[in-house]
């Protein structure tokens, strides 16, 4: 028979405490954490998120997650979700509290005299000591309402606090259209939705209204921004796997060589950044590495500010990355 318990907090274990979690999770639609003998499928009803433990279980079918809204079917042990895919199960959104994060970077055309600069197709990026509110506008006077081009984008960023703000923007072409909402930092701009084009035709940029910085941009074609920054928001917990790398000469041939840092700055202004990662790439070998991330190493808590940057030894070089990870609430 399976029975509440309190979830982790090294805490009480008394029957009336258990039972009152148990109520408080199943009113407020809460994850409940259960144990029991045998396995849950077929037996144990529950709700999308909820955990089981199972006090005969060993290895794989110790812990079970809950992948469907209601019913006693759609428990899968851990075990099984790592052995499969448990970052597609996060990505279908079978894991309560989890969320994909794909962190995008690319910089067109870097020169071997530039030292360490952001994997960023605007440059490096001036980090705001306070929110603003952004201006959004692109190169091109088709990526408007009724454009051919991006007619309206999602920005997403962090406000003063840090915590997790994002809003649709209705282009306007060239002219500049103000936020709503004030960013300390713009995780992404995303394009929505589109004319007969079907992409932005034009680099579209959030600009800081007062600083005047640019704070992110997408260029044209691409339809997401890819400027290799990211802040984790409030409450979250960033949960780091895997980095791709990828350079390579655009013109005059030749086969450069780049150093590649991710840095992070835990509390974002006033902090020290660290350097969580290293790693050279020769493209005379190889022009692409991807690389699995260790724990507990990569894991940047909330507030923290992410970038990717690199340098290299030959002009004319462009870069790629992707950053692959799991937003964990706290």
């Amino acid at each position: 028979m399976a029975r509440a318990v309190e979830p982790f907090r090294g805490g009480l274990p008394e029957r009336f405490l258990r039972w009152i979690e148990t109520l408080r999770a199943r009113i407020f639609t809460i994850p409940c954490f259960t144990e029991g003998n045998g396995t849950p499928e077929g037996v144990l009803d529950g709700q999308r998120g909820d955990r089981y433990y199972r006090l005969d279980g060993s290895g794989n079918t110790l812990l079970y997650l809950k992948t469907t809204d209601v019913g006693n079917t759609g428990w899968q042990a851990y075990g099984e979700l790592m052995s499969t895919d448990f970052y597609l199960e996060v990505v279908k959104g079978n894991v309560s509290g989890h969320s994909a994060v794909l962190i995008r970077g690319h910089n067109p055309n870097q020169s071997a005299a530039s030292g360490f600069v952001d994997i960023a197709e605007f440059g490096s990026i001036t980090y705001l000591a306070a929110a603003e509110t952004m201006n959004i506008a692109s190169t091109s006077a088709a990526d408007a309402a009724a454009g051919t081009g991006a007619r309206t984008v999602l920005v997403q960023g962090v406000d003063n606090t840090g915590a997790a703000l994002e809003e649709v923007v209705a282009m306007n072409g060239t002219t500049n259209v103000l936020t709503v909402g004030s960013y300390l930092r713009v995780n992404s701009i995303v394009a929505l939705t589109a004319g007969s084009g079907g992409f932005n035709a034009g680099n579209i940029t959030a600009t800081a209204s007062a600083a005047g910085t640019v704070q992110d941009e997408m260029d044209a074609g691409e339809g997401v921004s890819q400027s290799s920054h990211y802040t984790v928001p409030l409450g979250k917990t960033l949960n780091l796997l895997r980095i791709e790398l990828n350079a390579a000469r655009i013109s005059g041939g030749g086969t450069p060589e780049l150093e590649f840092q991710l840095l992070a700055r835990p509390g974002g202004d006033g902090a020290a950044w660290q350097q969580l990662f290293d790693k050279t790439l020769d493209t005379s070998v190889v022009d692409e590495l991807d690389v699995e991330l260790a724990f507990p190493e990569a894991t940047p808590i909330a507030r923290t500010d992410l970038r990717l940057r690199s340098d290299t030894d030959t002009n004319n070089t462009e870069c790629r990355i992707r950053l692959y990870g799991i937003l964990v609430d706290d």
